[in-house]
């Protein structure tokens, strides 16, 4: 018969203690919030650029309707009609004897902003911050999220700010740091 105290060696102790556990724990559970830190910074990148690809196509179908619309050459009528807050009322062109070029430009700025609405995103146009060549450019502008697209809310603050609005230029005319905007130069 064997006594207990023959069957307990402090050597050849098998399982593990609390503590042991406790660090196993922590160790595991650090590696996992380490993890998921990682995992929701790639979805936030992720959506940031599935946002950017459909501005993206939404500035490219508004800059082809712009200069499909060959009978305008001044496109200050596209500026007023997006930078507008007011209903604007489409014509029908098929029904009546045709459309003029500023009823096209009316009928094409209705439906982008109804696309681009519908998505989470508004329109705006404007004069470029840069002048080339003694030409005023415009800037049409697709933004997302707290950036405006059609005005330059938060110029004089600077770059590394973030505003509860912000506009998607700074002040100098260089892109706003944290806008979340697209922009194509028409002339």
């Amino acid at each position: 018969m064997v006594r207990s105290s023959q069957l307990y060696n402090g050597s050849q102790q098998q399982g593990f203690g609390l503590i042991e556990v406790m660090v196993a724990l922590f160790i595991f559970s650090s590696a996992s919030l380490g993890y998921a830190i990682l995992q929701s910074q790639a979805m936030s990148s992720t959506h940031h650029s599935m946002m950017r690809l459909r501005a993206l196509m939404i500035l490219s179908e508004s800059t082809e309707r712009l200069r499909a619309n060959s009978q305008l050459q001044d496109f200050s009528i596209y500026q007023q009609y997006l930078n507008a807050t007011g209903r604007l009322e489409a014509k029908n062109c098929l029904q009546s004897k045709g459309c003029s070029a500023e009823q096209l430009a009316r009928n094409d700025v209705i439906n982008l902003k109804q696309q681009a609405s519908r998505q989470g995103f508004s329109l705006g146009m404007m004069d470029c911050p840069e002048v080339s060549d003694g030409v005023m450019p415009k800037c049409l502008i697709v933004a997302w999220g707290k950036t405006t697209a059609n005005n330059q809310s938060g110029m004089g603050q600077s770059s590394n700010e973030y505003s509860e609005s912000m506009g998607c230029f700074n002040s100098d005319g260089g892109i706003a740091k944290q806008a979340d905007c697209v922009f194509a130069e028409i002339n």
